[in-house]
């Protein structure tokens, strides 16, 4: 296996067979061809993906951006043109963020196809979402082909102050360089103004390039005002530009009186700085909280003011209040934009225009009716289409795209002594779509056990496996980690483990077109990782799976979430996976009506359970009726003690496939373990491993005592366990145990995690 971890930037200049011209490409400037698709394909070797129209922009926004995106994107689809999405992560999102979902809804129902990484790709019309995204040249070759570029400017170019927000000649400059002729389209009015400000503006479409929207996705029925006091509100991001800038502006705009209710969705702790003390009578939610149409049907009056630096590109939120049936009121220089669909006065003015309006029912609903109509016609999903239409014509005749190829993702894991890393890798990689192939290259002896669904699994040496000296390995691994990577070619990395080895990132710096992630569990101990937390930084995003006792974790890791995208917990199995009790128990030949207790206490590799194992068995032997099962780890090193002939053994994976066949377990707290227990509602005595190198396993298993959701016990103290036992015999205890049980979250994060894995497989840097 080569390793090919550099390759240099290329460059030529020939007549190709099926074209005329001499096409010239370089690498490093990702000059676009702008001849024949025959040439653009047999340059690419294969057919391109071939689209009416391409969306080239950042989907993780999680404003209007994206909503703009995906509300254009759903109308161009419904008028028959084929749409593809090319996915950029561009500078302005400095921590990592989920696809948007209204993008990724689009993308399940097939209206919008992305296009994988290094896919050649032409469209007729190709169109750039927001300036500051195309801000740098790209790190690899887009291989993108379009007839028509525009730029959809999202953000002004400077803000309410005249100050710069981005470069527009500059980026100017990129994209002409990249796509040839641009022409700049703004959103709207206050954008297109502002371009007179700026010295050497970018050439302008003559007409605004506004948002769509439609009208029946936000539609509420209203007969008319709720029963008591007129209820203002809106809804926008924490960000302060985007409120008002002091404390007496804001109350004028959202009044604190008696006689007025005043609702606020994304007001969040930096709005304290400006506001003080929070106002009694208001009524604050985080930012997406709830469905944007579930908070719009529960104000009457939509209220848009916010601070002189800023400047609304075009005001989707309230768009999308007029499609809800809210009255909008907002400041003068809303009018060229919105006209008659809105209501325009000064904040002093809102509270006396709000009770007046309240007071006329009749003339509300003309208001509401007239603001809808317009709407529809100025900003509905036609105008996407019609503009569009004018461009480029109608839509193309459908041809089947070209096969895109296959990506990989490359999971490496710890474990050295257990395999929790190993396992929560593979619950994430066999939930991959198959759009993205998993590869897993694991430091746990189990490393094979992920063939069994299909998955290529490697070994990777560990150190104290093999008795080999620490910075010897760390040598070791980044050659062969680097030859992995060079070989799978993946597009994302992901590593779980505690520590991110030094060789590891050494090797993975080679490769810097490569996303690279750490799947990191929480729940570490007061005073540890402080070297390991920093390294956060060498990564682009850190998944962390849940933790149903996420209440007890006092560790660096949920204070350190800068770059974090937190999901459920993670579990292995599928919901449809796991035997019911009687299959269970005859797959484990056990009796249908014995009492079955599993002792599952982990590898004992660095933690030594034999004191609580003979406990058990000293305990429950000899209880009529009664069935002892002992899980043995795959990895274990030692050689466990024979329990007897009375005790089965269970060696399989994953044990939680077989978990319905036990009445109740004698566990250790391991992360997977508790999780899984839990999920199947298995009553549960857990046993924490305390060995320094693990998470906090005792305040896990402490949580879920509190909440009645199992037992605990701690290794020092023996009696614990021996009345934890006496509890467990008890069927009522177990039944109530149960029930808390299922009251908990059933949510699993393997699904969320798989999903943004796939998506940022797609993305551009």
């Amino acid at each position: 296996m080569g390793c090919r971890r550099t390759r240099g930037p290329y460059s030529f200049r020939q007549p190709h067979p099926r074209c005329s011209l001499p096409c010239r490409t370089s690498m490093d400037t990702q000059r676009i061809f702008r001849h024949s698709p025959q040439c653009f394909n047999f340059l690419f070797g294969r057919l391109a993906l071939d689209f009416d129209v391409l969306m080239v922009g950042d989907p993780r926004f999680p404003g209007g951006t994206s909503t703009s995106i995906a509300a254009e994107v759903a109308a161009l689809a419904g008028g028959g043109y084929s749409v593809g999405l090319l996915p950029v992560a561009g500078p302005v999102l400095k921590y990592p963020h989920p696809v948007n979902k209204s993008i990724t809804q689009l993308v399940e129902a097939g209206q919008v196809t992305l296009v994988p990484r290094g896919e050649p790709v032409s469209a007729r019309l190709c169109l750039l979402h927001h300036p500051q995204v195309f801000h740098d040249y790209p790190e690899e070759p887009w291989r993108v082909r379009a007839e028509m570029t525009r730029m959809v400017v999202h953000h002004p170019p400077t803000d309410g102050l005249g100050a710069g927000t981005y470069d527009a000649a500059a980026i100017h400059g990129v994209v002409t360089d990249l796509f040839g002729d641009v022409a700049w389209a703004p959103v709207g009015p206050k954008v297109r103004d502002a371009f007179r400000r700026v010295e050497m503006p970018p050439p302008l479409t003559p007409d605004d390039w506004l948002n769509v929207i439609d009208c029946d996705n936000y539609h509420v029925d209203r007969t008319g005002f709720r029963p008591g006091r007129p209820v203002i509100g809106r809804h926008s991001r924490p960000d302060p530009a985007k409120w008002p800038a002091d404390r007496e502006t804001f109350l004028k705009a959202y009044p604190d009186r008696p006689d007025i209710v005043v609702r606020l969705m994304g007001y969040g702790p930096e709005l304290d700085q400006i506001v003080g003390r929070r106002p009694a009578g208001w009524r604050t939610l985080p930012f997406d909280a709830m469905p944007v149409r579930t908070f719009l049907a529960g104000i009457d009056f939509f209220v848009y003011f916010h601070s002189p630096v800023w400047i609304e590109a075009f005001g989707r939120s309230i768009l999308e209040a007029i499609a809800a049936g809210a009255v909008p009121i907002l400041p003068e220089d809303f009018r060229p934009l919105f006209q008659e669909a809105a209501i325009y006065a000064k904040p002093d003015k809102v509270a006396e225009m709000v009770l007046e309006l309240h007071a006329d029912p009749r003339a509300c609903s003309r208001q509401i009716a007239m603001a809808r109509e317009l709407v529809a016609e100025r900003f509905g999903p036609r105008v996407a289409v019609n503009r569009v239409r004018d461009l480029i014509g109608d839509p193309a005749p459908r041809r089947s795209p070209a096969r895109a190829t296959k990506r990989a993702a490359l999971f490496v894991t710890s474990n050295g002594v257990g395999m929790g890393h190993l396992t929560r890798a593979l619950a994430v990689a066999r939930r991959l779509p198959d759009t993205l192939t998993p590869v897993v290259a694991s430091m746990s002896k189990a490393f094979a056990v992920g063939e069994r669904d299909g998955i290529r699994c490697e070994y990777i040496t560990y150190h104290k496996n093999v008795g080999l000296d620490y910075d010897v390995w760390q040598a070791s691994i980044d050659r062969e980690i680097g030859h992995l990577i060079a070989h799978v070619e993946p597009s994302v990395f992901v590593f779980d483990g505690n520590v991110p080895y030094d060789g590891m990132m050494r090797a993975t710096r080679d490769f810097p077109h490569l996303w690279k992630v750490w799947l990191r569990r929480g729940m570490w101990a007061p005073g540890t990782g402080e070297n390991h937390i920093r390294q956060q930084d060498l990564f682009d995003a850190v998944i962390e799976p849940g933790e149903i006792a996420a209440p007890f974790d006092r560790g660096l890791a949920q204070i350190n979430r800068q770059k974090t995208i937190l999901v459920p917990p993670i579990r292995y199995l599928r919901d449809d996976e796991a035997l019911s009790r009687e299959e269970a128990r005859d797959d484990l030949g056990l009796a249908p009506d014995d009492t079955a207790v599993l002792m599952q206490l982990g590898s004992e590799n660095n933690f030594d359970f034999s004191a609580a194992r003979r406990q058990v068995l000293t305990k429950l032997r000899g209880w009529p009726g009664m069935t002892l099962v002992n899980a043995e780890w795959l990895i274990r090193d030692a050689r466990e003690a024979d329990p007897g002939p009375d005790v089965r053994r269970l060696r399989v994976f994953p044990i939680a496939r077989h978990l319905a066949a036990f009445d109740f377990a004698v566990s250790a707290c391991g992360y997977n373990t508790f999780h899984e227990n839990l999920a199947a509602a298995l009553p549960t005595v857990f046993v924490a491993n305390e060995n320094p190198e693990q998470d906090e396993q005792w305040r896990r298993a402490h949580y879920a005592e509190l909440k009645g959701a199992a037992l605990a016990c701690r290794m020092h103290n023996p009696l614990g366990l021996d009345r934890a036992l006496d509890r467990m015999l008890l069927e009522d205890e177990r039944a109530a145990i149960r029930d808390a049980c299922k009251e908990l979250p059933a949510s699993n994060g393997a699904v969320d995690a798989a999903e943004y894995l796939a998506n940022l497989a797609y993305f551009r840097r």
